[in-house]
């Protein structure tokens, strides 16, 4: 199976479509953590073409709602499709989430007693994870549409038939959407540059006006980070680039082989950077790291916890079950090839060991939370605590379990709640751990595996699992609140902030 799915990698497949364009990395030959700046901004120079501007609309139409179960502990509701949910998002009272990714269908339901209040099937199938923000929530499907619905009655507000397939979530600031999607065509007649088949593209949150858009040497690994003026990616090709949000200027653009998302922060005009990377010439046996980056250049200050990681290891995880699991998910989606050559699967397969649509979507690797004076993140099979300022370990937790068999991570990324870190396991727990010590401090049991980051609001949590349901999960703590979307917040920053409606 592995054969057929890499060779998938190098040609369209019946469904897939789009772009035959094959991405190489930035700048090769440039050192890991040296800058490629000069390749990007080449790349989206007036030498070539810009990425299209003129997308289809997409559509949506009312359905009837999935039944919802009241528990002991809260509610739960199971989809039809039985497929992994995402991260759900809690925004106005209400949880939005998607009905799997094998489902066309996005639901909004009342946060504290899982009434419906809309539901909607969508003509693309498997919808992300959402942004809400100012009246708005935003997802992506992997094929192949943004859809930007009004919260409060699921009405669409525009919508962007964008490239087949999408495999990261959208992320909004500032009242501007940001997303990435494989661009199948150019605008007007130049070439496209040589190793760009996606773009990231800003729009306007209320109207979809179309900002700005930057060419990429692939895919953005889980959703861009928006933190002041700026937007961060980091690429599944492993390559870390910094925009201004208004204008999409390029600040900055490093090869770093990143493995997760970035969380930035800033001091006194100063930007600190923590994000994990893999180690340098170890396609065989990979290893993980930590890595603090300061500076509006970044220059690494120190390097963390580096440890070997099987969980990115191509061939490891393509022995796992995770990865027949995915390539299930991809065929009952029409990838029955395995990924379209548009994903530019390859650059991800190379660096996180994900080469499936179904996988690149719901890779959340071992993004960090910050929590000030530490991080805390899940690297595979353990939960470890760093100090920010030196990126000595404090802790670490190890999660029950077989990485190898398994595939992926035992752990989804840790959140912030009142006092507590959260996160979910593959043995179907959730798990509030003492951020000083990392002592459990209480469990929860939802009875099926969970890949997905929980979210956290008011004391209730709220996590979607491998077998298609939505748990929700009344603490009767209110104390725990602050984490209503995937990475703390409709910005995605990695750092808590308070919901503001």
């Amino acid at each position: 199976m592995l054969a057929s799915l890499l060779a998938a990698c190098g040609s369209p497949s019946a469904k897939g479509g789009g772009s035959s364009t094959e991405a190489t990395v930035l700048g090769s030959d440039v050192p890991v953590g040296k800058s490629v700046l000069k390749e990007v901004l080449e790349m989206n120079s007036d030498k070539y073409a810009s990425p299209p501007t003129k997308f289809r609309k997409g559509h949506v139409t009312k359905k009837k709602p999935a039944k919802v179960k009241q528990t002991k502990i809260g509610f739960e509701i199971r989809f039809p499709s039985g497929a992994p949910i995402t991260t759900p998002a809690i925004y106005d009272n209400k949880v939005f989430v998607s009905g799997g990714f094998k489902s066309k269908e996005f639901y909004a339901f009342s946060a504290t007693t899982g009434k419906p209040v809309w539901s909607l099937s969508l003509d693309d199938d498997g919808p992300s994870t959402a942004a809400c923000s100012e009246g708005t929530c935003v997802f992506n499907t992997e094929s192949c549409t943004v859809f930007a619905l009004d919260a409060d009655t699921g009405e669409q507000k525009w919508s962007y038939w964008l490239g087949d397939p999408l495999t990261s979530s959208p992320t909004i600031a500032n009242g501007i959407v940001f997303t990435s999607y494989p661009a199948a065509g150019v605008s007007g007649k130049k070439s496209r540059p040589p190793g760009a088949p996606h773009a990231i593209i800003a729009m306007d949150l209320q109207s979809g006006e179309i900002l700005w858009q930057k060419w990429l040497d692939s895919d953005v690994m889980s959703a861009p980070v928006a933190t002041g003026d700026f937007v961060y990616v980091n690429t599944f090709a492993g390559t870390l680039m910094k925009f201004e949000q208004k204008t999409g200027k390029i600040r900055y653009a490093v090869k770093a082989r990143a493995t997760s998302a970035p969380v930035v922060k800033f001091e006194d005009g100063i930007e600190t950077m923590f994000y994990t990377r893999r180690g340098d010439g170890d396609e065989d046996d990979p290893e993980e790291m930590i890595i603090r980056a300061d500076h509006n250049d970044p220059k690494t200050t120190f390097t963390a916890k580096r440890k070997k990681a099987k969980y990115l290891d191509k061939k490891v995880q393509a022995q796992s079950t995770s990865f027949a699991d995915e390539a299930a998910d991809d065929a009952a989606n029409g990838f029955s090839g395995g990924a379209p050559a548009s994903a530019n699967a390859q650059a991800a397969y190379i660096n996180v060991g994900k080469t499936s649509v179904s996988g690149m979507q719901a890779f959340q690797g071992s993004r960090i939370l910050h929590l000030g004076s530490s991080n805390v993140n899940t690297m595979g099979d353990e939960v470890v605590a760093t100090s920010s300022t030196t990126g000595e370990e404090l802790w670490s937790f190890k999660l029950k379990g077989e990485l190898a068999r398994s595939g992926g991570f035992l752990g989804t990324a840790p959140l912030a709640a009142g006092d507590s870190v959260i996160l979910a396991t593959l043995t179907g727990k959730v798990l509030r751990l003492d951020p000083k010590t990392g002592r459990v401090k209480k469990t929860y049991s939802v009875g099926s595996p969970i890949r997905a980051q929980p979210v956290v609001v008011g004391g209730w949590i709220y996590v979607g699992t491998q077998d298609g349901r939505l748990v929700a999960i009344n603490t009767k703590d209110k104390s725990l609140t602050g984490w209503p979307m995937w990475g703390g917040n409709a910005a995605r920053t990695g750092i808590q902030l308070q919901n503001k409606r």
